[in-house]
């Protein structure tokens, strides 16, 4: 039997003047495994000036992405980002698939692990019986054969976790930080 899925969930969050983020490790029930955080990182006004619109994301994939993937103990199989980081066309440069996961509205498929392909980039996943289908969407560099191994994944994970659940407690965790009580 091959090992389970370990999914990363990643977030780089601004906060006032600063940059920080977050990488969540976890099994296929979506228990922790590992968690890294960076301290609130501050970009002087020269490096603002310098970098300009390149700053945003300089800082959460050269910087916080990588500083905590390294960090991590384990390599992922699949690395999960807010839809958002992805809109941009992230080009990391990971040897596990970096993908989207959401929540859709849409009419289930006709049974669990069907696929249906929107463009080369997303797919709707049955994950279970009844539901609505994930919308999982792709970094551009996820070949069509990665994009398919990662369906299977999500597919296996899912059947044991909420596969959008775990982004929402690494913002938690980072908000907690930030804010303490």
């Amino acid at each position: 039997m091959a090992d389970s899925p370990r999914l990363a969930y990643f977030i780089a969050m601004k906060e006032g003047g600063s940059y920080l983020g977050g990488l969540l490790l976890t099994d296929s029930s979506g228990i922790p495994l590992d968690f890294r955080y960076t301290e609130p990182i501050t970009p002087t006004k020269l490096q603002s000036v310098l970098y300009g619109k390149a700053l945003e994301p300089h800082l959460k994939e050269e910087v916080i992405q990588k500083t905590l993937l390294k960090e991590l103990k384990g390599s992922p199989d699949l690395l999960v980002l807010p839809a958002a980081e992805l809109a941009g066309g992230w080009g990391g440069d990971l040897k596990c698939p970096v993908l989207a996961v959401q929540k859709t509205q849409e009419a289930p498929l006709a049974r669990v692990g069907e696929t249906f392909r929107a463009s080369q980039r997303e797919m709707l996943l049955q994950i279970s019986e009844g539901a609505a289908p994930l919308r999982v969407i792709f970094a551009p560099f996820v070949d069509l054969p990665a994009q398919d191994q990662a369906a299977q994944k999500l597919l296996e994970a899912g059947y044991h976790m909420d596969l959008t659940e775990p982004l929402e407690r690494v913002s938690a965790a980072l908000q907690a930080l930030v804010k303490p009580d």
